[in-house]
């Protein structure tokens, strides 16, 4: 190991009485338990460990610390527990990996192996002790602040254990090893891994739990994009009470800042013509961006770990919570100070600048911005109409509920057990529609999907997340190819997720 500083069933899905059913060690582990609302985040008060780490605030961007793969496989251990540490001025003790604001960036490359193992260090919950039935209806609320799993997020491996199955739950003093098998032809680009317990995702995710995964491929032996400089850029928006601490989704809902790898308004520093690869991902619970810098383009490479056709220069790029892209940024030949934007469409809005880049007076380097065609894997091909076996028609809503407001897939708070039916290798387009007046994230897990039109993307964009604005709609297909198994789609406003707008898909070989 290195180290560097979905809804109506397919005709032919089998019957109810013969379907897949979800494994009883993920159903006793992880799903549809009681609700735990006033014991959530219990344990608060017990011995936590004494961590202490500065974070930088205004100064130079700070890479997170780089994990890689030695000879095929990468082996790493993650810790979740408490850390403190300062944030945006503000002494705070939040839940995260391994003592940090956020995660290690785990680089690997196509074709290698990531073995993970997640220790829960975190207080004893209480919601562990409840897993002795199989209950079946999920109750959709905020829980189990203090147990976790792991989900790695874009990448095409199986949902199954010991691989991305999110039907689990690591409970106090317990270790889950996870094992992902990278495909060798799958997509180079950047992906991340965060917590995904249902009930406790977005506080953990706003808190910290989440980190960068980039997975290399023939794009990154290009000369000109190997030369460049690496940033990784996760976007986080944590959010604490008065004692620096998150304990309930009040908080959550709360407005603050957008920081990044858990710095306020870095400065990522350039030499005049200098070509720097930057990586941005979107880790927030929440922040819909729209990301700009001031009088300055960029050229595009990948969305969601997908590489483009060919490299495109643009001034702005939706990233909504869950998005990710690949950009090339080239220095100008004048030492200057240009604002970094959240929102460039509000660059008049101080509230929005989230970093600097800072062109320096040194030697100028005039590196070659690349242009031209990328390489890309076969599953990145075109979905013609005539490929398309079944489509669906779904729609995301609310709902009221005497426990409090819920968030639908089809009128329908998320369920364990009720997960559609699709037969492996289906092709499907999908119509979206987006009941309410809020922004709704779409992500789906295992498979990305093409966009055919909606989420303020251009038609034939690969992608795993994109935005549902409100009343809006939108229209993909997709494979599902490769693997069999239970995953979800959900919203990727976690807080909506936790609420319910989530939907279990259960692929299956006919």
């Amino acid at each position: 190991m290195k180290h560097r500083s979905d809804q109506p069933h397919h005709s032919s899905a089998p019957k109810q009485a013969g379907s897949p059913r979800l494994h009883r060690r993920a159903l006793l582990k992880g799903m549809g338990l009681t609700a735990l609302g006033s014991m959530a985040g219990l344990g608060i008060g017990c011995a936590l460990p004494r961590i202490r780490r500065e974070v930088s605030e205004g100064e130079l961007l700070i890479n997170p610390t780089e994990v890689s793969a030695d000879n095929g496989l990468l082996n790493v251990t993650i810790k979740a527990q408490y850390g403190q540490y300062r944030l945006a001025g503000k002494d705070v003790m939040l839940r995260c990996y391994d003592g940090k604001p956020i995660g290690n960036t785990l680089r690997v490359k196509t074709g290698d192996t990531l073995r993970l193992t997640l220790e829960n260090h975190l207080p004893y919950d209480p919601l562990q002790e409840l897993c002795t039935a199989v209950p079946t209806v999920e109750d959709n609320t905020p829980k189990g602040f203090n147990v976790t799993n792991m989900h790695v997020h874009g990448v095409h491996v199986s949902p199954e254990s010991p691989s991305d199955n999110i039907l689990l739950l690591v409970g106090y003093k317990q270790t889950e090893h996870y094992r992902y098998e990278i495909p060798s032809d799958h997509p180079p680009g950047t992906y991340f891994y965060h917590a995904h317990f249902h009930g406790s995702v977005a506080l953990q995710v706003a808190s910290g739990m989440a980190g960068a995964l980039i997975i290399e491929g023939p794009l990154d032996e290009i000369p000109e994009i190997k030369a460049a400089k690496e940033q990784v850029l996760c976007f986080q928006t944590p959010r604490v009470n008065k004692t620096g601490v998150c304990e309930n989704y009040t908080v959550l809902d709360q407005p603050g800042d957008t920081l990044i790898n858990g710095q306020l308004k870095p400065v990522i520093r350039m030499s005049p013509g200098e070509v720097q690869r930057w990586r941005l991902v979107n880790a927030s619970h929440m922040d819909n961006m729209l990301f700009g810098i001031q009088d300055q383009g960029f050229t595009a490479l990948c969305f969601d770990g997908n590489p483009l056709d060919y490299s495109k220069i643009m001034d702005t790029a939706v990233l909504i919570p869950g998005n990710r892209a690949d950009i090339l940024v080239k220095a100008g030949a004048e030492p200057r100070r240009q604002a970094i934007y959240r929102d460039i469409s509000q660059e008049d809005s101080e509230d929005n600048i989230i970093a600097w880049l800072e062109v320096t007076a040194d030697t100028a380097k005039d590196m070659p911005l690349y242009s031209g065609a990328l390489p890309r894997p076969d599953g990145l091909d075109d979905i013609e109409p005539e490929e398309v076996t079944f489509g669906r028609r779904l729609e995301f809503g609310m709902s009221g509920d005497p426990k409090g407001r819920k968030y639908t897939v089809n009128g329908q708070p998320f369920s364990c057990l009720d997960a559609w039916q699709i037969p492996l290798n289906a092709v499907e387009e999908w119509e979206v529609y987006n009941h309410t007046s809020e922004s709704h994230p779409f992500h789906i897990h295992v498979n990305p999907f093409q966009m055919i039109s909606g989420g303020d993307v251009e038609p034939g964009t690969w992608l795993d997340t994109v935005n549902l604005k409100p009343f809006e709609r939108i229209r993909f297909r997709t494979r599902f190819q490769d693997f069999t198994g239970t995953f979800v789609f959900h919203c990727h406003n976690l807080t909506h997720e936790d609420l319910g707008m989530m939907q279990a898909v259960n692929v299956y070989k006919p």
